[in-house]
């Protein structure tokens, strides 16, 4: 009895133990829990503080970054100061090595100084030697004067006479003259001065350009000039003048060697001819140009002459007289008779290059005329003929009821050219008509060369 007692209460104590322990074990695993609970919010708060740190650390690197960027931006811009102080420095070191560069023109000898200057208009060599002192003595020496003028104005005028005026006054006679250029514009009293001026001082070349639309030239010291002793060219111009240069009967020029002449007339002497070259003794080069005369002959009588070219100019009929001519050219309508008192034996190229208006009837008998000129000059070596003469031979070829000259026979021609233009210009002239007006040509002479010269 006492026995069970003894296992009963002890049941009931171990029963109470497993109580007490389960309920030690739970007041455990909540106090774990509880401790779990404070060490997670612990570790909450230690994230949150780290979040916070690492948010003010990334507010701190965007403020780094923002600082970078500034300094970069200010370093970009000390760069672009210091790129633009070191343009700066470069460039007052090429001025100061400008300044301390030697001045090549001024160490040039005196001799260069006076050959460049030569080669300028007057007015540009005086302003060209006011730039140093060394050379204010060059504008008084030199050996060209060339006086261009600018439109005429009251103004203008006598700032030109003043000019001109100190150039010729303050000249250095002891230096040859050698070229006098007038260029348009240039009042006539001022002309005749500077004119009269060169040829006392025995000028070698003499161009006078009177372009002048406005007033008609008075030159006293026109009959001077053909009278020079010491002319060994001239070109004589006067284009847009409303009256042409009359010249006298003959000019009396022993030294010339090569004349121009355009826009003059030329005055009879007697038997209703012109002939002023024949007092021309050394006469090598005559271009005339646009040219009138007083008659309906105009002889060129010269035995030096040696190259001729005559370019438009009054219809009338041409004597040559000139035996050692070698070159001839002549450009304009077919308006001239020309005919030669010698064989032109030493002739060696001739050009011939007309034009007339586009009309059936008025090539009708042309070709005639130009096949006299070929007469004339069939002892040429070369021979040069344009589109428009060819043409004008076709023309009477292809007319039965046309009246056909007899071709001359060229006994020494070499070679024949024919200048046809451009192919768009000349699509109604092929080779083929080309060449049966050539064969008409050339009919009693040996062949030569023959070559048809078409431009681009």
């Amino acid at each position: 009895m006492r026995r069970r007692m003894r296992i009963r209460k002890t049941r009931q104590a171990y029963g109470k133990n497993e109580d007490n322990e389960d309920w030690i074990s739970e007041r455990e695993v909540d106090g774990e829990t509880e401790d779990d609970g404070d060490m997670i919010s612990e570790r909450k708060r230690n994230i949150r503080e780290v979040d916070a740190e690492n948010e003010d650390n990334g507010d701190r690197i965007g403020k780094r970054k923002r600082n970078i960027r500034e300094v970069d931006a200010e370093n970009e811009h000390n760069g672009d100061r210091i790129s633009e102080r070191k343009k700066n420095i470069a460039r007052e070191v090429d001025g100061e090595n400008e300044d301390h560069r030697p001045d090549r023109i001024s160490a040039l000898p005196d001799s260069l100084l006076f050959h460049m200057i030569n080669f300028m208009d007057t007015k540009s060599a005086v302003q060209t030697c006011v730039l140093s002192k060394r050379w204010n003595d060059l504008s008084k020496c030199l050996t060209n004067l060339t006086f261009n003028s600018d439109l005429p104005s009251e103004g203008l005028d006598r700032s030109f006479k003043k000019f001109e005026s100190w150039v010729l006054s303050s000249r250095d006679d002891s230096y040859p003259l050698l070229n006098l250029t007038i260029e348009s514009w240039i009042d006539a009293d001022v002309q005749d001065r500077v004119i009269k001026y060169a040829l006392l001082h025995n000028v070698q070349k003499l161009k006078m350009n009177i372009n002048s639309t406005t007033y008609r030239p008075n030159f006293k010291s026109l009959p001077l000039i053909f009278r020079s002793q010491s002319l060994t060219s001239l070109e004589l111009s006067n284009k847009l003048s409303p009256s042409r240069l009359k010249l006298p009967k003959s000019l009396c020029l022993p030294a010339l060697k090569s004349l121009h002449l355009a826009y003059v007339t030329f005055t009879a002497s007697d038997k209703d001819r012109v002939e002023p070259f024949s007092n021309c003794h050394v006469l090598n080069t005559l271009v005339l140009r646009n040219f009138s005369l007083s008659a309906q002959v105009l002889s060129i009588s010269n035995s030096t002459l040696s190259s001729l070219t005559i370019f438009e100019g009054q219809a009338c009929s041409i004597v040559l007289s000139t035996p050692n001519l070698s070159s001839f050219s002549i450009t304009g309508s077919v308006g001239h008779q020309l005919s030669s008192t010698s064989d032109l034996s030493f002739l060696g190229e001739v050009n011939i290059n007309i034009y007339m208006p586009w009309s059936e009837t008025s090539l009708d008998g042309k070709s005639s005329i130009i096949i006299k000129w070929l007469g004339v000059l069939a002892n040429v070596k070369i021979l040069t003929i344009g589109l428009c003469a060819i043409q004008t031979i076709l023309h009477d070829l292809l007319n039965p009821t046309s009246i056909r000259t007899q071709p001359p026979k060229f006994v020494r021609l070499e070679s024949l050219k024919v200048k046809v233009g451009n192919p768009l210009s000349t699509k109604n002239t092929s080779d083929e008509k080309v060449t049966r007006a050539v064969e008409y040509l050339l009919q009693n002479s040996p062949m030569p060369r023959f070559d048809i010269i078409r431009s681009a």
